[in-house]
């Protein structure tokens, strides 16, 4: 049965891992599903970039510019480098006009989250009728033309653009000749936007899906649990009546055993004319029967919840009653070392005397029957309980029997003591009987080092 568990356990384990791995694959797939509708619906939102009715101002006068410095440049004013600090310096002007018409829609769009944009010029080519002269290389960084500096892992491709503006110009010399001198430009733009709260807005859209996701998950887990903690709980049952009916069995086999011969012995013709046997005989019976009586007495009285247990208390001397019981102990274990450390104070106790002492008594053959030789019993008064402490050095209580003990059937199995008897019974019916008075039983015990039980009841 154990194997079993174990085995539904492990399987069920696996089962959970494997649905919550598939459903973070589907939340995943979702999730850039969302991510993706909601870039294109930011994209929707920037048309005005390209068309608004300045953006040709811009570009002419960018572009107006640009031909004039490669004009310079091909005169060998300016070197590559210089040309390309003169485009960044011209651009300047232009892109704070671009920021101010930039957020000033943006702020009347229907975006739910800030929006940062980046135009940069990727690529300016001169043309020649030999050969081409790279301005700006492809490979480059490029450098900005409108917008502002994003960080290259967060931002987003936006649109591309390619110019090729061509320019002529003609000179007079000495009033009759006349040169034409062409000017041929490529040039490459991409375009960038930044959403630095786009997995808030994202999230937010999903957060229906992502709910039930997470709700169906802890579903599936608390169903697991609770079956799980049903089956082992059924077992356990199942396990206590098991061995309760061999227990029980095992307890009534003896007196079954004895009445059976006895019965035999009456029958008996030598048996029926000698009154000796007859009398040993019949005495025989009786303390069986009282035996038998006493287990079916412990099973049903045990039968009983707090609440439904009649006591009858009676006032009582705690010093002469303790002493009484346990001098009475003392005979009837003898090969028992039992010392006791009673208070000096004769506390007066309201008890039932025979519950209280049945109670008591259970304690102490509960520890001898688990290896106890020596048992020390003392009493003392504290604030208004009186406490009863019992010691002895038997096998002690491994961790994870200790709060076990004192359920109903429980018994501690153990290698080290063998032939231990009895129905699991003695411990739950002291804690029964100490609760029903109002007090409390606690239990301290180090496996190989003996128990401590304490028991206190209120004056």
């Amino acid at each position: 049965m154990k194997r079993t568990i174990k085995i539904l356990i492990v399987a069920s384990v696996i089962a959970i891992v494997v649905l919550s791995i598939i459903q973070y694959y589907l939340i995943s797939n979702t999730f850039q599903l969302q991510k993706d509708a909601y870039v294109k619906k930011v994209k929707k939102e920037l048309r005005f970039i390209e068309i608004n009715e300045r953006k040709d101002d811009w570009d002419e006068a960018y572009l107006a510019k640009t031909q004039k410095l490669i004009k310079q440049y091909k005169k060998g004013i300016f070197s590559k480098e210089q040309l390309i600090t003169q485009f960044s310096q011209f651009n300047d002007s232009i892109n704070k006009d671009f920021m101010d018409y930039f957020n000033q829609k943006t702020q009347k769009s229907k975006l739910k989250s800030p929006v940062k944009y980046q135009e940069k010029i990727t690529s300016v080519i001169l043309l020649g009728n030999i050969m081409n002269d790279t301005i700006v290389s492809p490979n480059s960084d490029g450098f900005l033309l409108f917008g502002e500096v994003l960080n290259p892992k967060t931002k987003f491709g936006f649109n591309s653009g390619k110019w090729n503006s061509e320019s002529i110009s003609r000179k007079d010399k000495d009033s009759l000749l006349v040169t034409e001198e062409k000017i041929h430009l490529e040039i490459k733009s991409m375009s960038y936007i930044d959403i630095p709260e786009w997995r808030t807005a994202v999230l937010q859209e999903m957060i229906g899906i992502l709910s039930l996701s997470i709700l169906s998950i802890l579903t599936v887990i608390g169903l697991f649990i609770y079956a799980l903690s049903s089956f082992i709980k059924q077992k356990k049952i199942t396990d206590v009546k098991t061995d309760f009916i061999n227990n029980i069995t095992h307890e009534l086999k003896t007196p079954l055993a004895t009445l059976s011969i006895a019965t035999k012995t009456m029958q008996e013709e030598k048996s029926v004319n000698d009154n000796a046997i007859v009398l040993s005989t019949v005495n025989t019976i009786d303390r069986q029967r009282k035996r038998l009586q006493s287990i079916v007495d412990q099973v049903v009285s045990n039968s009983l919840g707090v609440n439904e247990i009649v006591l009858n208390k009676t006032n009582i001397s705690s010093k002469l009653f303790f002493q009484n019981l346990i001098n009475d102990y003392k005979l009837s274990k003898s090969s028992i070392l039992v010392t006791t450390c009673f208070s000096k104070v004769d506390t007066q106790l309201n008890v039932d005397k025979f519950h209280i002492a049945t109670a008591i008594l259970n304690v102490l053959d509960n520890a001898v029957k688990y290896g106890s030789n020596e048992l020390r019993v003392s009493t003392k008064t504290i604030d208004n309980y009186f406490q009863i402490t019992i010691e002895d050095d038997g096998i002690g209580i491994a961790k994870e029997h200790r709060q076990k003990v004192f359920d109903k059937f429980y018994r501690v199995e153990n290698t080290n003591v063998h032939d231990v008897k009895g129905l699991g019974l003695g411990l739950f019916y002291v804690h029964q009987i100490i609760k029903a008075h109002g007090g409390t039983v606690d239990l301290h015990s180090v496996k190989g080092k003996g128990t401590t039980i304490i028991i206190n009841i209120p004056i």
